[in-house]
């Protein structure tokens, strides 16, 4: 359980390995229970190519990236962004929706994506089959804020949401079973409170309203271990709660009409991404006010 869920299957499904970067993200969602779907914008701020990373966002030594220029594999990234249904969330709780790799997933072997801490079958199977029906994720365009940076926007939808939600809190119960033994940095009565509770369904993940609960099974002097060492730089919005036995993480309220939650996530905008967009891809500069009003209207679930 380092990091808020990690779970091997959890982090297979949403890994993400940054070359296009974004200063700033603002999440916006409505809990439409009547539809029983989650809308979600996305706000991106000052998006650009970082050139401070090396080999890791290169496509080799010659690909670089300069403040007026992406190099080749940032381009990649952000041409499969324009054309495939992706979507990011903050920077080192950073997780990514692709619809695209969740579909190569399901077409490996169950046995080269199961492991003893691991098991992948038919309820990770169902989970990504589930995701892939059930979330839509739609680009709005893209504009310049005050400051002359690049921003983006996109939108998510999240279909019969509480089905998935409850095929998400089987996938979390057995990898969390799965890795019991080799959680040895956690008490005696952390891993005895995980097996008790794990006999029946638990709902690590809840929504009630626009209040969206994440319940971590830990004893409390484990829960205050964890908060130090996990959840230092935590999104705008989201709250930590310790109960007897789990540490809760909420965002939003019951009956709030949209919550919102945002982050700080990367320094070092340069224009280079702003360059290429407009080099390449201009049709897609919008002004800030047109991509408001998309953003407004969609949460408000007029289209």
């Amino acid at each position: 359980m380092n990091r808020l869920l990690n779970f091997p299957l959890l982090l297979l499904v949403f890994s993400f390995s940054s070359c296009i970067e974004f200063e700033r993200e603002k999440l916006t969602y409505v809990h439409d229970e009547e539809k029983d779907e989650l809308r979600v914008t996305l706000r991106y701020e000052g998006i650009f190519g970082n050139f401070a990373k090396g080999k890791n966002s290169q496509n080799g030594p010659d690909d670089v990236t300069t403040k007026d220029s992406l190099n080749q594999k940032q381009i990649e990234q952000l041409e499969s962004v324009l054309e495939q249904e992706r979507a990011f969330f903050f920077s080192n709780w950073i997780f990514e929706y692709d619809k695209r790799g969740l579909s190569e997933m399901l077409k490996q072997e169950p046995n080269k994506l199961s492991s003893e801490e691991s098991p992948f079958g038919l309820p990770e199977k169902d989970l990504i089959e589930a995701l892939i029906k059930n979330v839509e994720v739609r680009n709005l365009g893209f504009y310049l804020d005050e400051k002359s940076r690049l921003c983006g926007a996109q939108t998510l939808r999240l279909s019969n949401a509480s089905q998935v939600i409850a095929k998400a809190n089987a996938v979390l119960g057995r990898q969390l079973h799965a890795r019991i033994p080799e959680m040895t940095k956690y008490s005696k009565r952390t891993l005895s409170l995980i097996e008790r509770k794990l006999k029946r369904k638990f709902p690590f993940i809840r929504m009630e309203g626009n209040l969206v609960t994440v319940a971590l099974i830990l004893d409390q002097e484990d829960q205050r271990k964890f908060a130090k060492d996990t959840l230092k730089k935590m999104p705008d919005g989201v709250r930590i709660e310790y109960q007897k036995q789990a540490l809760l993480l909420k965002c939003g309220g019951a009956k709030e009409e949209q919550s919102k939650i945002g982050m700080k996530c990367f320094e070092g905008y340069a224009p280079n991404a702003q360059k290429y967009l407009e080099e390449n891809h201009k049709g897609l500069l919008l002004g800030s006010e047109q991509i408001t009003e998309k953003m407004q209207s969609f949460i408000a679930g007029l289209n």
